[in-house]
């Protein structure tokens, strides 16, 4: 019977951070496959969201608001609710488009008549969210290495 020598711990610790190290910079993976263009069916087509990543500095705030979306209370019950209205609205789509643009007509008179921006969006409202966003997006960004010291 063969005994088999097991590595040191300091020896593990090495081999598990050159494990890390392999796949973190691992270019080999396959990119992600972006789904079929809704307009053209173009299964190559980026989308609107890998599109907006790839501009320099909205990737950062791209993902500190998803980031933040992930953590919010309301996630589940609007995904619910989109997911129900879409249900909802797809075989009414198919059977009666046009009635279903004459809502949405109707839907879009009814909030450009009653305004609800105005009355919504009050200056005490974004006094209270703009820092709180603003601290989220800056926990969210990633740690600036070379930064430059100051005296």
């Amino acid at each position: 019977m063969m005994s088999a020598v097991l590595p040191s711990p300091a020896e593990r610790l090495a081999q598990t951070r050159e494990h890390l190290r392999r796949a973190l910079h691992d270019d080999s993976a396959p990119p992600r496959r972006a789904a079929n263009d809704p307009v053209t069916g173009d299964p190559q087509a980026q989308s609107w969201l890998e599109r907006l990543r790839s501009i320099p500095g909205a990737a950062i705030a791209v993902d500190a608001v998803g980031l933040w979306w992930t953590r919010h209370p309301m996630r589940v019950p609007v995904a619910l609710a989109l997911t129900t209205a879409s249900n909802a609205a797809r075989p009414l789509a198919q059977r009666h488009p046009l009635a279903l643009v004459g809502g949405a007509l109707v839907l879009g008179a009814l909030l450009a008549w009653s305004r609800p921006w105005r009355w919504a969006l009050k200056p005490a409202l974004f006094a209270g969210l703009l820092p709180q966003l603003l601290l989220s997006a800056l926990k969210a960004a990633p740690p600036q290495k070379d930064r430059p010291k100051v005296p």
